[in-house]
């Protein structure tokens, strides 16, 4: 009898003490999962194309300033965007940018400051323009609360040449909210370099080019084992898209500069 009172008293033992282990361990904070390769493309595919205030519309924004720069016609002085310059002078525009759709909404505060350079002969050479901003974003893959900065140098603006070359670099970062896969909120900071971004000068579309980025940052926890850093590069097709291509990625991804639609190769 006393021994089948031990073996009971040891079971209702154990019994309580897996379930305390058990209660314990649903308590325990779940420790959020690394970005995934998804999840960085989206960001990426949102940050590039227009119509998701990525830099892409900065890049026509720029265009646009560098053609206002040299050129006084009444057409021109009409997109309300920018003045005419002088050799050595400089100006700036501020503005509010707002947009709403079914699928995407997004809001923008920037400020362009840029100076028009020319040769000893007073021939206009390049815009230097400098950007600051901030603005949020609701696509349907990822919204965001962020800030930037850029600073581009615009070629080729004399009458003679057909498209601008700009080079420069675009800079975000700020909070982004995954809707997607583990719908994590990630910090995030990227980093855009410009490498001969070909923009035809009427209509204002890019033709061609590379973007060389980087991107990093780490989950909102601020977990270290969920910090992490993408590279790669993005080359423009010249007929609405880009080809995102990361580092050590068997994958590449192609996007709309247009909706931000991204999609494996």
């Amino acid at each position: 009898m006393k021994t089948k009172n031990f073996l009971l008293v040891g079971i209702i033992t154990l019994a309580g003490l897996f379930s305390i282990t058990s209660c314990n361990n649903d308590d325990d904070p779940v420790a959020e999962e690394a970005i995934s390769e998804e999840e960085v493309v989206e960001i990426l595919s949102t940050s590039l194309a227009s119509g998701t205030d990525g830099v892409t519309a900065d890049i026509e924004t720029a265009a646009g300033l560098s053609r206002q720069s040299v050129d006084d016609s009444n057409s021109i002085k009409s997109a309300n965007i920018g003045k005419t310059l002088s050799c050595g002078e400089s100006s700036d525009t501020t503005f509010t940018i707002q947009r709403g759709s079914s699928l995407i909404t997004f809001e923008s505060s920037k400020t362009y400051n840029y100076m028009l350079e020319c040769d000893e002969s007073e021939n206009p050479l390049l815009l230097d323009i400098n950007l600051m901003y901030e603005g949020n974003l609701d696509a349907p893959r990822v919204a965001s609360q962020h800030s930037g900065s850029a600073d581009f140098t615009v070629a080729s603006i004399e009458h003679t040449s057909d498209m601008y070359l700009i080079n420069g670099t675009w800079k975000r970062s700020g909070s982004f909210e995954s809707k997607i896969r583990n719908q994590g909120t990630r910090q995030a900071s990227l980093r855009f370099e410009l490498i001969d971004v070909a923009v035809e000068k009427e209509p204002k579309e890019i033709d061609n080019g590379t973007i060389i980025f980087s991107i990093e940052g780490e989950s909102a926890s601020g977990s270290s084992s969920a910090d992490y850093k993408y590279e790669g590069t993005i080359t423009y097709n010249g007929n609405g898209e880009a080809i995102i291509e990361i580092s050590g990625s068997s994958s590449s991804y192609i996007t709309n500069l247009e909706t931000g639609e991204v999609e494996e190769l």
